[in-house]
C-alpha cells in the first residue's frame, strides 16, 4: 500500500497562511484520486493545529519540532532519514532531504511556486530570499522532481540551475477559503467594501505600481471606487512583533473617498472580497504563487495586468495586458466604457478556472510517482 506523505507546514514567507491551506486541499484531492490500496499522510510540525478530515485515507502526524524550528533543522540530511522508503511532496521548498541510493524506494517531489527571489529579493528581504533559494538548491540536487505551477517559473529556475534541468508543470487552485463563501456578502459589509469596485493587492513603488491605478482613477472620475487588499503581497504594508505597523499605504488626498484600504483578517476575507470585484487590477512586475489570481478567474472576475510571464500564463485571454503606466490607464477604461467587453472577459475567466483544480494537481501528483 502506498502512501504520499504531505508536507504541511509552508515555507516562512508572506504567503505562508495561503500555502498551508493550499497543502490542506491538496491532501484532501491527494486522498480522492488515490489510487486502490494508496492513501495520505498529513505531516505537520509539533503545535500546529490539523484540519479535521473526513477521508479514512488520509492519516495526520505530528513532527516532534516546532514550525520555527524546521527552516534550521531540515538543512540537515539527518532529519531527513525517517522519511526514507516514503513517497513524499511539498508545494514549497521547505522539505527534508538528502542524498539516498537508487534503490531506497523513496520518491521526493517539490513544487516551486514563485520565482520572486531570483527576480526581486529585495521586495522579501535578501536574508529570506537567500533562505528560500538554499532550499530549492537542496530541492533542485536531491528531489527526485521539481514542479511549478507555470512554464514561466520553470524558465526561472532553469536560467538559474541549468537549462537542463527537468521541471514539471503542474496546474495548481485556490484554496478553498480565496473562493466565495455563503456570508461573502456580510464579509465585504464588515470590511467596508462598496457595491461595486476594482480590487488589486497592489502597493506604491518600483515593483508594486500603485500609481499606476491612482493615476488612471485621477484620469476618469467615472471609474468604480478601488478596494486595496493588503497583507498578500510582499510589497505590501506589514507589522512588527509589537503589532506596529512599518509601512502604509497612503490614500491621495484627491481620491479619498475614491481608494478603500482593506487588511483581511482571515483567508476567508480575501475570498468574499475577491469574489466581489469588477476587475482584479495587477500592475505588479512580479507574481506570487497565483492562488489570488486562480480565485479571481473562478469567480470569473478578469485580470487587468502587466504582463509579468506567469500571471499571463495562468489568465491567457481572461485579461488584459498594459506594458506601461499610460496603456494600463487607457485600457482599465476601456474596460469600463464597454460593458460588453468587461461582460466578455468574465465569461472567458470563468472557463479559464475550469483547468485549475486540486483533483487534477492530486491526479498529477500520483501519477509523477508513479512514472518515477
Amino acid at each position: 500500500m502506498a502512501t504520499l506523505t504531505l508536507i504541511a507546514d509552508p515555507f516562512p514567507d508572506w504567503e505562508a497562511a495561503a500555502q498551508a491551506a493550499a497543502a490542506r486541499d491538496l491532501a484532501i484531492a491527494i486522498a480522492e484520486t488515490a489510487p486502490r490500496s494508496c492513501s495520505a499522510r498529513y505531516l505537520a510540525s509539533r503545535g500546529l493545529e490539523a484540519p479535521e478530515f473526513t477521508s479514512p485515507l488520509i492519516r495526520t502526524e505530528h513532527l516532534p519540532l516546532r514550525a520555527g524550528v524546521l527552516p534550521f533543522a531540515w538543512q540537515t540530511s539527518a532529519t531527513a532519514r525517517p522519511l526514507d522508503g516514503e513517497f513524499v511532496h511539498s508545494l514549497t521548498p521547505l522539505v527534508p532531504l538528502r542524498s539516498r541510493g537508487d534503490d531506497d524506494g523513496s520518491q521526493t517531489s517539490v513544487t516551486i511556486t514563485h520565482g520572486v527571489p531570483w527576480e526581486a529579493p529585495a521586495l522579501v528581504g535578501n536574508s529570506q530570499a537567500r533562505l528560500y533559494r538554499a532550499f530549492v538548491r537542496r530541492a533542485v540536487k536531491l528531489a527526485d522532481v521539481i514542479l511549478t505551477p507555470t512554464h514561466a517559473t520553470a524558465r526561472i529556475l532553469q536560467e538559474h540551475y541549468g537549462e537542463d534541468l527537468p521541471v514539471q508543470v503542474i496546474q495548481l487552485a485556490p484554496p478553498r477559503e480565496y473562493l466565495a463563501g455563503g456570508d461573502a456578502a456580510e464579509r465585504r459589509a464588515a470590511l467596508g467594501v462598496p457595491a461595486e469596485y476594482m480590487l488589486t493587492t497592489a502597493a506604491p513603488g518600483e515593483h508594486g505600481r500603485l500609481e499606476w491605478i491612482f493615476d488612471a482613477m485621477r484620469a476618469d472620475a467615472g471609474l468604480p471606487p478601488l478596494v486595496v487588499l493588503e497583507g498578500i503581497d510582499p510589497t505590501a504594508p506589514s507589522r512588527d512583533k509589537a503589532g506596529a505597523e512599518l509601512r502604509a499605504i497612503t490614500i491621495p488626498e484627491d481620491l479619498a473617498g475614491r481608494v478603500h484600504v482593506v487588511r483581511a483578517a482571515e483567508l476567508s476575507d480575501v475570498g468574499a472580497v475577491v469574489s466581489g470585484a469588477s476587475v482584479l487590477a495587477q500592475p505588479q512586475t512580479f507574481a506570487g504563487t497565483g492562488y489570488l489570481t486562480l480565485a479571481a478567474l473562478r469567480a470569473s472576475v478578469p485580470l487587468l495586468h502587466s504582463g509579468h510571464a506567469a500571471t499571463e500564463e495562468l489568465v491567457l485571454d481572461a485579461g488584459t495586458i498594459a506594458q506601461d503606466a499610460a496603456d494600463f490607464g487607457d485600457r482599465m477604461r476601456s474596460l469600463f466604457s464597454d460593458s460588453g467587453t468587461l461582460s466578455r472577459l468574465s465569461v472567458l475567466a470563468g472557463d479559464r478556472s475550469r483547468g485549475f483544480t486540486w483533483n487534477g494537481a492530486a491526479w498529477q501528483l500520483w501519477e509523477t510517482h508513479a512514472n518515477l
